[in-house]
């Protein structure tokens, strides 16, 4: 049935209703005050209800199926707006190769970790030797590789810790409520599973994949730049060691 049919079938049903009342209200008054009912009386009480109440009846319905619709497309246009407002918050949060949080984001959670009681540790991981892989196999093959160490990071870490893609071959891990021993074990884990990534194969041959690994701990009190410069210290000297390693202490300079 189409939206005119339906207006004017409740318009002609709001119409007889008024028609009955009408003739209810306008007889009894009549018989009340002993006045006569003649034809007169049966046309105003027909005819006026239908010049009154279906036109005004059509108007409240059209009106009426107009906000449906108005309200139908604002909803609509709502939820289109949420959707978009989601993906802008996404692209604007992620690293659009990895789907890691970017520096930024996580930076964001790093911050936020240091003003909270629990005994928090920030793991720095970088690929080991990767201007060879983009020189020897092409960034594509480099791309590919720093993808499946991501999926590495999200595979060895739980849901509530939080993984990030800090720079150009470096994620970071914020692993929560771990002290410095629970995350050497946990850092261990990640260098493991990266090692074990399958080989990947290109044109030139076969690519192998591993990372180093610094931590330290976050403390409450602890400066974000801080807990970033000691995780940095202990990266570079895990590199400085022969790479594929983990550390949590560095030689002071």
């Amino acid at each position: 049935m189409t939206r005119r049919k339906i207006i004017l079938a409740k318009a002609v049903v709001v119409t007889a209703i008024a028609v009955v009342a009408t003739f209810a209200l306008s007889f009894s008054a009549r018989l009340a005050l002993g006045m006569p009912i003649d034809w007169l009386s049966w046309v105003e009480c027909t005819l006026i209800p239908i010049f009154i109440a279906m036109p005004v009846a059509s108007y409240i319905f059209l009106q009426s199926e107009k906000y449906k619709e108005a309200s139908k497309a604002l909803a609509k246009s709502l939820a289109e707006l949420s959707e978009i407002h989601e993906k802008l918050n996404y692209s604007t949060s992620h690293d659009p190769a990895t789907g890691l949080l970017n520096r930024e984001a996580f930076i964001g959670h790093l911050a936020r970790v240091r003003r909270e009681e629990e005994c928090d540790t920030l793991l720095l991981v970088d690929a080991d030797d990767f201007t060879k892989i983009n020189d020897q196999h092409g960034h594509a093959k480099g791309d590919e590789a720093l993808v499946r160490i991501a999926k590495a990071l999200l595979y060895s870490t739980r849901p509530n810790d939080v993984v990030g893609r800090t720079g150009g071959t470096e994620f970071g891990v914020i692993l929560s409520d771990v002290d410095q021993n629970g995350a050497m074990l946990r850092a261990e884990k990640i260098r493991r599973q990266v090692e074990t990534i399958p080989w990947l194969k290109s044109g030139r041959g076969s690519i192998r994949a591993t990372v180093s690994v610094g931590g330290a701990e976050i403390r409450g009190s602890a400066d974000v730049a801080e807990s970033l410069r000691q995780a940095s210290r202990c990266l570079y000297e895990a590199k400085q060691q022969g790479r594929n390693r983990v550390s949590f202490s560095y030689k002071s300079a």
